[in-house]
């Protein structure tokens, strides 16, 4: 049984044979995969939306700066991959589709096409089309090679899916649990040195690429290094990566490789800019949304109706913002309100509300019950809850945990006195204590039309 060829070594003639068999029957593997890909690159869109809601409402710690925009940007990329994935493996499913019927033509016709026996047409049409369109089987061939050429670089995107996707999750797990296990103090520093080296990576990047530093034989050295270096950003992905890039690079000119990159970066920036807008349209439909109305606004609570805030309009699966209550027209003398806890609202909470020093000697069991009532003392203080003119200062909130999507957050029954027949104005917010000023979080606009 012959061996495995090393990368120095050429293959064997039963191997070259082998290869060769291989190639000439990738068409129906390459058909067999786009349709299996075109499936699931489909459902990828959904997953990725259900995966982003979960982790911003119950992994997210920060939803300003640069922490709260990074898996926005991030979430985008991935969904503009992959409708670059589709794009690309639907053309090499139709130009292979394509192939297979011009291959089945020419068996049916094994000489091709006879350009002079084509009717109503001159003499010199007959010539232009020959020389213009050449010989079927001809095209059949170039067909082919663009056929591969096409799967090849559906392959590069899906790499690329692979590898944004690990580092994101990466990312993720930093911010979400190494996070919280580094005390204040100490992360700023943390970032610091992260910020550094960064810094260093990149000017190392550009001092080592410079022409006269690679004609140095120690600067070609330290350039070999440095780039081998680089290979842990690709997370083990970088052999096959390589394979396919290094193919296009060694068959392709300078200058239509600098004309493709360019002409494929422009393209991919544009879609990820205009998915990252879909995007933030989709998580705030207020902010995200281009207002070409003359008298139309979004922006104050009072004055707009927020499907997410009634549980009679919002959709099955959908997380609610802020808070919610059972109608937007109310006919029963109580109100059921929900107050959504997301995990970034932790970072207020704990500043707000410090945790004291439990005594461990306790039994786990009075502990845990100490610290509930604790919890729950502490949110009741926290949050007050206004409708109309009516204060409720300690509403009673009680823990809870929604199904479909699962989401926590804190439930009450409010039986408010000074309810009006017609529009009523329910306001939720955060006040340290009675005389700090409250942070409103949410209003809620509903009618209230009693049963007669």
């Amino acid at each position: 049984m012959p061996q495995a060829p090393t990368p120095n070594e050429s293959l064997l003639p039963e191997q070259e044979e082998k290869l060769r068999e291989l190639t000439t029957q990738s068409w129906n593997l390459e058909l067999v995969i786009s349709g299996a890909a075109l499936f699931a690159v489909l459902q990828l869109p959904d997953l990725l939306d259900a995966a982003f809601d979960y982790f911003r409402y119950n992994l997210l710690t920060q939803t300003a700066g640069m922490q709260g925009l990074f898996p926005s940007m991030a979430y985008s990329m991935m969904k503009a991959i992959c409708y670059v994935l589709f794009i690309a493996f639907l053309t090499n499913f139709v130009m292979r589709g394509f192939w297979v019927g011009l291959v089945g033509l020419l068996a049916v016709y094994p000489t091709g096409i006879h350009y002079d026996r084509i009717p109503f047409s001159t003499k010199y049409a007959q010539d232009r089309m020959a020389a213009k369109l050449g010989s079927l089987d001809a095209y059949i061939m170039r067909l082919d090679r663009r056929c591969n050429t096409v799967f090849a670089v559906a392959f590069l995107f899906v790499l690329i899916l692979i590898i944004v996707a690990f580092s994101y999750l990466l990312t993720v797990l930093v911010y979400s649990f190494l996070r919280p296990l580094i005390p204040a103090q100490y992360w700023q520093g943390v970032k610091l040195v992260a910020y550094v080296l960064m810094v260093i990576y990149l000017l190392a990047s550009i001092v080592l690429s410079l022409p006269s530093v690679k004609a140095h034989p120690r600067g070609v050295s330290l350039h070999y290094r440095f780039t081998e270096l680089s290979k842990l950003f690709f997370l083990g992905l970088y052999r096959p990566f390589a394979f396919i890039l290094n193919t296009f690079y060694s068959h392709l000119s300078y200058r239509k490789i600098l004309r493709t990159i360019a002409l494929m970066t422009g393209v991919f920036m544009v879609l990820i800019v205009v998915e990252f807008f879909a995007d933030f349209a989709r998580i705030d439909r207020r902010a995200g949304s281009v207002n070409r109305r003359h008298l139309y606004s979004a922006r104050v609570d009072s004055l707009y109706i927020n499907s997410s805030a009634y549980d009679n309009q919002r959709a099955d699966g959908q997380y609610i913002e802020v808070a919610s209550i059972q109608e937007d027209v109310i006919r029963d003398p109580y109100i059921r309100l929900f107050i959504a806890y997301p995990k970034a609202l932790d970072t207020l909470l704990t500043r707000l509300a410090p945790e004291p020093v439990w005594n461990d000697s306790l039994p786990i069991a009075e502990k845990r019950r100490l610290i509930a009532m604790w919890r729950s003392r502490q949110i009741n203080r926290l949050i007050y809850i206004r409708i109309n003119d009516s204060l409720y200062r300690k509403p009673d909130l009680l823990f809870t945990m929604r199904d479909a999507p699962q989401q926590r957050g804190w439930q009450t029954i409010l039986l408010p006195t000074n309810l009006r027949t017609g529009k009523n104005m329910l306001r939720i917010g955060i006040q340290s204590d009675a005389t700090a000023r409250g942070e409103e979080i949410v209003t809620i606009p509903f009618w209230y039309i009693p049963e007669k």
